[in-house]
């Protein structure tokens, strides 16, 4: 069976692949990544939306110079420019413009909860796992942040399996569950996110293409800036993860929620509780929504029982 041909159904998974996801899938992935196309939301940037093969070719057109990264070819230095600001530079030429692509990865306690299909954390996973394989099939440097309530794990952008291979392998380490400690402290949780993005900035260079899958919770004013600072060189794709019965309660009845570390009873016999909890998942997605009305955002979302690769078809479909 050839892989145009092959069907990956994250919908069929049982048991424990609804908590967790391994290397080797995330390798499988692969197969289907180039069925998306990820376009500039804005060809304000010199660099956005270019798609050009990256051929190395003496004589060809100079386009610009960029801070030298490791793998880059030291025979392209700009001498010039690395004597002037004190800082090793490498020339670009106008048939290897790159376009950097990021992926910002929510992993804390609130993104390992499913009523119904899979994890949060799970749908976040595949959906960068296939997003990661197109940047890496596309000659695109691969790089981003995955983060949890105690720590935001940094990946520098590469090229190829140097950029891919040490992202997936992260991703699937944070979707183990023994590792995962119930963090109630919002004020931790907004931190974290805020420090994620904040080193999303830091990386990010003018064209690139910067993604962030989160369910949003505690998403700060500073955080909302953050993403703002970055949108003035970049294109950003914004992702809520969530799962229905956070937009809807169930029912009139009693409801008992464990995430496997702590428990949750809910009365939806009473309407206040139903009509506060729907207006905090309202509130939670307009600050998405707000941000989404800039210039290069582009906001869609997944549903923990959808299928992502239904929803990535849906939106990115080539």
């Amino acid at each position: 069976m050839t892989p145009d041909k092959m069907i990956y159904k994250p919908l069929q998974r049982s048991g424990e692949q609804c908590v967790s996801v391994s290397l080797n899938e995330l390798l499988q992935l692969s197969f289907f990544a180039k069925k998306f196309s990820f376009k500039a939301l804005r060809a304000k940037s010199p660099l956005a939306g270019q798609r050009n093969s990256r051929l190395l070719a003496r004589g060809m057109e100079f386009a610009e110079s960029r801070r030298y990264l490791a793998g880059d070819d030291i025979r392209n230095i700009d001498w010039r420019v690395t004597a002037r600001t004190g800082r090793t530079h490498t020339k670009l030429f106008s048939a290897e413009r790159e376009r950097p692509v990021l992926l910002g990865v929510d992993m804390r306690s609130s993104m390992f909860f499913a009523t119904n299909g899979v994890f949060k954390s799970i749908q976040a996973t595949l959906m960068m796992g296939y997003t990661a394989w197109n940047a890496s099939q596309s000659g695109d440097r691969l790089g981003g942040v995955i983060f949890d309530d105690k720590a935001v794990q940094e990946y520098r952008p590469a090229l190829g399996k140097r950029g891919v291979l040490p992202f997936l392998n992260g991703l699937a380490a944070h979707t183990a569950l023994p590792h995962k400690v119930k963090n109630n402290n919002s004020l931790a949780a907004s931190s974290m996110m805020d420090r994620a993005i904040a080193s999303l900035g830091q990386i990010a260079t003018p064209g690139s293409l910067v993604f962030l899958i989160s369910d949003f919770r505690n998403f700060s004013p500073y955080a909302y800036n953050l993403l703002l600072k970055i949108l003035s060189t970049s294109d950003l794709y914004l992702c809520l993860v969530y799962d229905p019965i956070e937009a809807a309660l169930p029912k009139n009845g009693y409801y008992h929620f464990t995430d496997g570390i702590s428990d949750h009873h809910i009365n939806t016999y009473d309407k206040s509780n139903v009509e506060k909890y729907a207006q905090q998942f309202l509130e939670r997605r307009k600050k998405v929504e707000l941000l989404a009305q800039q210039p290069r955002v582009r906001f869609f979302e997944c549903r923990t029982n959808e299928d992502c690769f239904e929803v990535l078809m849906k939106n990115f479909g080539s």
